[in-house]
């Protein structure tokens, strides 16, 4: 046994280094990830969980939205090709609408997404207050918009 501790001993730091950099990085890339990127004026938004693939513990909620998207899919499109640049896995939670007023300091989340469902407002609203606490965020349980 000691013979063979000889040999594997210096071969198993390394390896474990190796281990640890490739599970830091997917981790790093998940603490990295903005939590939310609003435009300006009125647009649809939508929420997600981002994670490590296998991983869907480490979730992170994150909020996204667009002001020339056409259907609340097309924001989850461009949410996924960020994430999956960093490495990182989506799963979409909802979409609704979004008026965000920077002159005004003021956020609205309302609405409905027909493919992705309702987005949690007041979920979404608890996510942007650190980031716009400077703001004031109402958060509406509204239907459809036309």
């Amino acid at each position: 046994m000691e013979f063979a501790g000889k040999f594997l001993k210096p071969l198993w730091r390394p390896t474990m280094q190796v281990a640890r950099l490739y599970c830091e990085k997917p981790m790093r890339s998940l603490v990295a990830f903005p939590v939310a990127k609003l435009e300006s004026g009125k647009s649809k938004y939508m929420m997600a969980h981002v994670y490590i693939h296998g991983e869907m513990g480490s979730a992170k909620q994150v909020i996204r939205s667009h002001s020339k998207a056409k259907y609340h899919l097309d924001v989850y499109d461009e949410l996924k090709k960020e994430a999956e640049a960093m490495g990182l896995c989506t799963q979409g939670l909802g979409g609704g609408y979004l008026v965000h007023d920077k002159e005004k300091k003021y956020i609205k989340l309302y609405g409905r997404s027909q493919a992705l469902g309702k987005a949690d407002h007041e979920a979404a609203r608890e996510l942007l207050k650190p980031i716009y606490n400077d703001h004031k965020i109402d958060a509406e349980s509204g239907g459809m918009e036309p």
